[in-house]
């Protein structure tokens, strides 16, 4: 299983960077490698959602659950798609100079051939995330 992790600061409120991560219906704009995404089944304190996904001519779609807090935390926990196992969180912590995020991945794909192939692409993918985020805040908030 692939493992990623990520913190850093940025000078945005909370409640600016939880409102970019939980708006993925926006995700293509500015996520290369995400072709598709779309939040259903809205409830008070979660969602299902269901994003596609294309490397290098390989496209895969997979559904996930997602709890939030507002402003605070949103984890995502697979339902169905190519993964033998997903989860993944991102927290939102206010700091003097603005706000702390830290994000972390956990993936494996069921098929050895996906894991091989997309394995690694993914990863790095995901290790990029939080830069992707990062910079819509900054075409979003800083004009």
């Amino acid at each position: 299983m692939a493992r990623h992790t990520s913190s850093t600061q940025v000078n945005f409120t909370p409640e600016q960077m939880y409102n970019l991560v939980i708006d993925m219906d926006r995700y293509p704009e500015f996520i290369p490698w995400i072709v598709k995404s779309r939040k259903y089944d809205i409830q008070e304190n979660h969602f299902m959602s269901e994003m596609t996904f294309a490397f290098k001519g390989l496209r895969e779609t997979f559904i996930t659950e997602d709890h939030f807090v507002p402003n605070e935390k949103i984890a995502i926990r697979l339902v169905s798609g190519p993964f033998k196992n997903l989860e993944s969180e991102w927290q939102f912590s206010a700091v003097d100079t603005g706000t702390r995020i830290d994000f972390f991945i956990n993936f494996s794909f069921k098929n050895r051939l996906l894991d091989l192939t997309l394995g690694p692409l993914f990863g790095e993918a995901s290790k990029r995330m939080v830069d992707a985020f990062k910079q819509r805040a900054m075409e979003m908030y800083q004009k």
